[in-house]
């Protein structure tokens, strides 16, 4: 729960350098970036789970778990944090979201039918509610997947003898 409350403050505050910079089309490098700190965030809780809790060894299976566990109080954290920017903080939020939508829907070609009909469509699925949802499945869909990675590198088996190969003599 520490490491997955380490990661959804590690997020919020990268979304909120986000939003003081005014970035509501973000590039590249910054989805990037948001991946790299989620990859980071599992992997140390999933190691310091090893290393503190389980004395440095931890199944395949035992490593998936808590990576997903992570990902997933991280997600509970940051789809709050997004609820409470999206309808308390700044309910205006979203507009801005959408003047951008509308322009990548233009710069691709699109009628004004189609543009608005498209933006419609992308409003009944973005409430705060609806957001604060798909972001904690999303968040919890790339935990898993990058905790299926991660676990490689972080499992450690227990082994099987303990190396005393000590003899008794009678």
């Amino acid at each position: 729960m520490t490491s997955g409350l380490i990661l959804g403050l590690a997020l919020i505050v990268f979304n909120v350098v986000l939003y003081i910079l005014g970035i509501y089309k973000p590039p590249t490098w910054v989805g990037i970036l948001n991946y790299v700190i989620i990859i980071g965030g599992v992997f140390y809780g999933q190691k310091k789970f090893r290393d503190d809790e389980l004395g440095g060894f931890i199944s395949y299976g035992r490593a998936l778990g808590t990576g997903v566990l992570v990902a997933l109080f991280a997600s509970v954290i940051y789809g709050v944090y997004y609820y409470l920017l999206t309808a308390v903080i700044d309910p205006g939020y979203m507009e801005k979201i959408y003047e951008v939508m509308e322009e990548a829907y233009i710069e691709m070609g699109m009628s004004d039918d189609q543009v608005e009909s498209t933006l419609e469509v992308a409003k009944g699925f973005t409430s705060p509610l609806m957001l604060m949802f798909t972001s904690v499945i999303g968040f919890v869909f790339w935990g898993t997947l990058f905790s299926l990675i991660t676990s490689i590198f972080i499992k450690k088996n227990e082994p099987m003898f303990t190396g005393s190969t000590e003899t008794t003599e009678e």
